[in-house]
């Protein structure tokens, strides 16, 4: 049974209790009974654990952890009431370590910002359980878009088990909703335009090695290239990092170009400058170094004006920078981290200084053909704003980038990322207006049912947030995610998301722009795009329903429809044409489905 279904009945179960005044444990498989389910990692791995356990068969294991903050969380989105106590407990106990301390905390992002507040913590041992209780009440700024509970405390590398569960007190009632019809109208107005599209890609940044030197490197370049109709990649800056990369990426990159017969935009990003230049001499971790007091933010910059004439000296010209990944993130792997200006308080280098001494560099050694600077590439959608303020002019960067991992559960539940999509989007209106550039997101591309949801997720991004560019994260990776897994040296295998994706990115490109599209249909979701001659259009409508296939009689406006193509990704179809279009009949929509309509004009 799935998250969202099992969330559904209790979600039912629970206004049924409320209606008399009852209360309830709100968390979803709170013993690991049904395995992980709707249990989610903080960036380590987690599993269920048939022994020991605290009651029942099973518990959950949090592991392979990096950082004291990282354990096993449970969104509780849309669940709480504000200004209502709720009990909340869990039984822990430690696999590897004989002592350490495990907390119960709440992470809560809303107009204020991101909070970790925690509830509750207690020694513990690897031979007893022992109970951790506490008490929490939500108090909400603006508009709530994550509430987690999580698990978290031991040293890194520290194992530890949890079971049985609670977050107990009132659960909200549940919105009406209108259910979907096996038949809908649609329409489309092309002379509404909205924001115009820079592409669509993904990232080459880690594994460029493995696929340059993988058997079929040719052909797995014309699936990912060609195949998906990528105009940008994105790529690590890896000079004086890894040599071996460098090369590997030059070499894809020009592979890439030769696949699409066209050019290929290349978005750079820095995942950490090299050690010299970090205040903990690591590339994890860490902020820029500081000399004689000072941070070095002229030798950063010097590195990027370096770093760009090499990969243009090696045949690679870069068109989009960004300064730095994550920057407001500390991870556990290449990173760096920079305050959104100098403060005491957190003795990180500042982003206005950093993003500012770079541009100046640039443009006094490249003039007009230095590369596009994005900002500010934060974690998520709700970190961004302290740095864009800050920036020193807003006409030095060309538009804003963000990743989506800041909405805890939002991939398996997209709609969720909507209120903070629209914070976002008017934060660039704020500040200009420039294009938004969604640059880093994932969920598992291994089932179709994430393959779906990834779909839900760009079409959000698009008519929601009204972003210009969107790009997956793994292009390619080792066995078991990207949107092509390379399992060895010799074989690869091509995931679902791979063509939900393609849905998008094969039919619409660079220079396009998104028209006014809608569906009179609950269980459909559909945007619109029109190329630069006005001699072809892209209809992307998806089927977000379990089991109703939908009749849709489409109307278009603006745009003189001569002939279609129909093509569909589906549990058993992978982007395949399924036929012709006319626009007279109405169009069949299986359940679960993402269909695209390529469409030409009679006339311009």
């Amino acid at each position: 049974m799935s998250c969202k279904l099992v969330f559904c009945i209790l979600l039912l179960l629970s206004v049924l209790t409320l209606a008399y005044g009852g209360d309830t444990n709100i968390l979803v498989n709170p013993g690991f009974e049904s395995g992980t389910e709707c249990w989610f990692d903080r960036t380590c791995a987690i599993e269920v654990a048939t022994k020991p356990v605290y009651s029942g068969r099973g518990s959950g294991k949090a592991l392979q952890r990096l950082a004291n903050w990282q354990g096993i969380k449970q969104s509780v989105f849309g669940k709480m009431i504000a200004g209502v106590p709720y009990k909340v407990s869990g039984w822990v106990r430690l696999d590897n370590a004989k002592n350490d301390v495990i907390k119960i905390s709440f992470e809560q992002q809303d107009d204020s910002g991101t909070q970790y507040i925690g509830v509750a913590q207690a020694a513990v041992n690897d031979s007893e359980w022992v109970q951790l209780s506490g008490e929490f009440t939500l108090e909400v700024e603006g508009t709530l878009s994550v509430l987690d509970v999580y698990f978290e405390g031991p040293e890194p590398g520290v194992n530890f088990y949890v079971d049985d569960v609670v977050v107990f007190g009132p659960e909200v009632d549940a919105p009406e909703v209108i259910p979907p019809e096996p038949k809908g109208k649609g329409k489309i107005d092309a002379t509404i335009h909205h924001q115009k599209i820079e592409g669509f890609g993904a990232s080459g940044a880690y594994y460029i090695s493995n696929l340059a030197n993988h058997h079929e490197k040719s052909e797995l370049c014309d699936l990912l290239f060609k195949g998906l109709g990528l105009d940008i990649f994105r790529i690590s800056n890896h000079y004086e990092m890894n040599s071996d990369d460098f090369n590997a990426t030059i070499d894809i990159a020009r592979r890439g170009e030769a696949a699409l017969g066209r050019d290929l935009k290349i978005l750079m990003s820095s995942w950490s400058p090299p050690s010299y230049l970090k205040s903990n001499e690591n590339t994890i971790g860490g902020t820029l170094k500081q000399k004689d007091g000072k941070f070095m933010y002229t030798e950063f910059a010097e590195w990027w004006a370096k770093s760009l004439a090499a990969y243009a000296n090696a045949g690679l010209k870069v068109d989009y920078i960004s300064i730095q990944n994550e920057l407001d993130y500390e991870a556990p792997w290449n990173s760096c981290q920079f305050s959104p200006t100098e403060d005491s308080e957190s003795n990180l280098a500042a982003y206005d200084i950093a993003f500012e001494t770079v541009w100046q560099k640039l443009h006094d050694e490249m003039g007009p053909d230095m590369p596009k600077m994005l900002v500010p590439e934060s974690s998520g959608l709700g970190n961004s704003r302290a740095y864009i303020e800050n920036i020193n002019d807003l006409s030095h960067f060309y538009g804003f980038a963000h990743h989506l991992y800041d909405c805890s559960g939002c991939g398996i539940a997209p709609d969720r990322f909507i209120p903070r999509m629209i914070s976002y989007r008017e934060l660039a209106a704020e500040f200009g207006g420039k294009p938004i550039f969604q640059t880093e997101f994932e969920e598992n591309p291994g089932l179709w049912a994430d393959a779906i949801n990834t779909a839900l997720v760009i079409h959000n991004s698009l008519t929601v947030e009204k972003i210009s560019a969107y790009l997956y994260w793994d292009l390619f990776w080792e066995p078991g995610t990207g949107l092509i897994s390379m399992n060895d040296v010799y074989t690869y295998t091509i995931k679902p998301t791979y063509y939900t994706f393609k849905q998008y990115s094969g039919f619409i490109h660079s220079g396009w722009q998104r028209v006014e599209a809608s569906a009179e249909n609950t269980g459909l979701r559909i945007s619109a795009y029109i190329g630069p001659n006005y001699k072809k259009m892209t209809v992307v409508i998806l089927n977000t329903t379990e089991d109703i296939d939908i009749s849709l009689e489409l109307l278009i406006k603006g745009f003189s429809l001569s002939e279609g193509e129909l093509y569909r990704s589906s549990h058993t179809e992978n982007c395949v044409r399924v036929g012709s279009y006319n626009g007279k009949v109405p169009l069949r929509l299986p359940a679960s489905s993402v269909t695209t309509l390529l469409l030409s004009a009679g006339k311009p």
